[in-house]
C-alpha cells in the first residue's frame, strides 16, 4: 500500500445515545459494520503521560479505526509528503488509518484513553518502523 496518501483518510462517526444514566456507544457489528473494516484484532491504549507518543510507524497492509474513548489525542499522520494532525476528543468519532500512511499519536494526558480496531491479527512484519525504510517503501529518494 505505497500509494496510500493523507486523502485515503477517513473519519468515522459513531451512533451515540445520551440518557439519564450516561452515554451509550455503538459501535455495530454487520460486516465490515460501519468502521469500513471486518475487525481481527482490537486493542487500547491508557495511561500514556500527558505530551506522550505512542505509534511513530505505517503498516504494510493492516487498516486500524482510531477512537479516542476519554481524554484527548492528536493524531500526526503523513505520506512521506504532506502531513495532517487530527484531533480526537469524542467517543462518537474515529479516524481509519489505511496501510501506508506513517502515524503519530500525541496524549494529552494520562486520562485518555483509545480503543484501536484492526483488519488484521498482530504481526510485526507488517509494521515499518524505521523512518529511512519507510520513505524507500513510499518511493521517496531524499
Amino acid at each position: 500500500m505505497n500509494s496510500t496518501t493523507i486523502a485515503s483518510l477517513t473519519t468515522v462517526r459513531l451512533q451515540q445515545h445520551e440518557g439519564r444514566d450516561g452515554v451509550l456507544t455503538v459501535i455495530p457489528d454487520d460486516g465490515p459494520f460501519g468502521l469500513g473494516i471486518a475487525i481481527r484484532r482490537v486493542f487500547t491504549i491508557t495511561s500514556v503521560p500527558a505530551g506522550g507518543m505512542r505509534g511513530d510507524h505505517a503498516h504494510r497492509d493492516c487498516t486500524q479505526v482510531v477512537i479516542c474513548l476519554k481524554g484527548r489525542v492528536s493524531i500526526e499522520v503523513d505520506d512521506a509528503r504532506d502531513t495532517i494532525t487530527i484531533l480526537l476528543e469524542s467517543a462518537g468519532e474515529g479516524l481509519s488509518i489505511p496501510p501506508g500512511l506513517w502515524n503519530k499519536l500525541i496524549f494529552e494526558g494520562p486520562d485518555t484513553v483509545l480503543a484501536v480496531f484492526c483488519d488484521q491479527p498482530y504481526a510485526e512484519s507488517d509494521y515499518v518502523r524505521d523512518r529511512f525504510a519507510y520513505e524507500a517503501f513510499k518511493g521517496v529518494r531524499r
